[in-house]
């Protein structure tokens, strides 16, 4: 049964609160990925509970978990480790994240760091969601015009790594599901979240009125060109997917 521990650090430059440390350490079996997870926030000593709230984080940020994710993330991250190579580097710069990898005797600084990173986040994402931290994904469209009034969902697990769309056409109450690749999640996150959302002028109820509109699992909706700053079809690509 492999065996492997992966230690990552944000890069010198980056100030806290936002600076971290991340290590996963665990064993690789067919049937499951048993693993420990640890989060650890660096350099907050000199920063106060009011300058951590306003960024979004709480006194209590640092997390440890131990358990087991399904067998698909036995396939996913053992494919990631095996293919790694090391990378020679005599030191890391400033704007380098730091990075170790312990897997089949070897310890070394991986070359597809850049692959790695994406995969840690959806990692943590797991680790988070399956400990009750954090729900599943939950993005929802609703475009209304004078003939026509379209509905998505879109529902993303990443403890099992399983991508949903349903798609509502309220005009004549059509319902359809599928299942997506869960590669596409990437370009459904980077469709809509790579606009400006602002709560303050979001609406509390589901609209009505023509437009263009978004949530992202909360209970208000965000209007394109008003609430969400973003370009319209970015949004609307996610209903042709």
């Amino acid at each position: 049964m492999p065996t492997f521990c992966l230690k990552y650090q944000t890069a010198d430059n980056i100030p806290a609160p936002y600076a971290h440390a991340i290590e996963i350490g665990g064993s690789i079996d067919p049937t499951e990925l048993s693993i420990s997870f640890e989060l650890t926030y660096l350099g907050r000593e000199g920063i106060s509970e009011e300058e951590l709230l306003s960024e979004g984080f709480s006194l209590e940020d640092d997390f440890k978990w131990t358990g087991s994710l399904p067998a698909i993330w036995s396939d996913i991250l053992f494919g990631s480790l095996k293919s790694s190579k090391p990378l020679k580097i005599s030191h890391i710069e400033a704007h380098q994240d730091y990075w170790q990898i312990d897997f089949e005797d070897n310890s070394f600084y991986p070359q597809n760091h850049a692959d790695l990173k994406y995969l840690l986040e959806e990692l943590q994402q797991a680790v988070l969601e399956k400990a009750g931290r954090e729900a599943p994904l939950q993005i929802a469209c609703l475009h209304i015009q004078s003939q026509e009034m379209k509905e998505i969902h879109i529902s993303a697990s990443f403890v099992s790594r399983l991508l949903k769309l349903q798609r509502i056409n309220w005009l004549n109450n059509e319902k359809t599901e599928k299942i997506l690749h869960w590669n596409e999640l990437n370009f459904i996150l980077k469709n809509t979240f790579s606009g400006d959302f602002d709560p303050e002028f979001a609406l509390t109820k589901k609209p009505t009125h023509q437009g263009l509109f978004v949530n992202i699992g909360e209970e208000i909706w965000y209007e394109v060109g008003k609430s969400l700053q973003i370009q319209p079809n970015k949004i609307l690509k996610l209903f042709k997917i």
